[in-house]
């Protein structure tokens, strides 16, 4: 019955955090399983571009739940990409991508990681 609850909270927790959770996150309930997210893929002979765009007022905030000591945890890594490229995973090839003419205003990270007109592949 312990672990039933334990896997709706962190279902919760990961549904009201769906977007934070899919960019990269983590999930342990023990005796269960426990999963991340970041797929990738490949990407070959392309143009990304990211040009005259303007953002402002954005937060990123992250943390982390445990739900008892045996229920589980959830960890969410807030990550707020603005004007930016972010690749995770992913294999690039024969690539061009140009970030260029962008502006950002107020951006703030608490917990987490603000990337602000900037190529990030990890």
């Amino acid at each position: 019955m312990k672990k039933i609850v334990a896997a709706s909270a962190i279902a919760l927790i990961a549904s009201v955090s769906a977007t934070a959770f899919a960019q990269s996150g983590s999930g342990n309930i023990p005796g269960i399983g426990k999963g991340s997210g970041s797929a990738g893929s490949e990407i070959n002979n392309s143009r990304i571009t990211v040009s005259g765009n303007k953002a402002r007022d954005v937060m990123a905030i992250g943390g982390s739940l445990g739900v008892a000591k045996v229920a589980g945890t959830a960890d969410m890594t807030g990550i707020a990409n603005v004007n930016s490229v972010n690749i995770t995973g992913s294999k690039v090839n024969n690539s061009e991508i140009t970030v260029s003419n962008n502006e950002a205003d107020g951006i703030k990270a608490i917990g987490g990681t603000a990337n602000v007109n900037s190529v990030n592949i990890n």
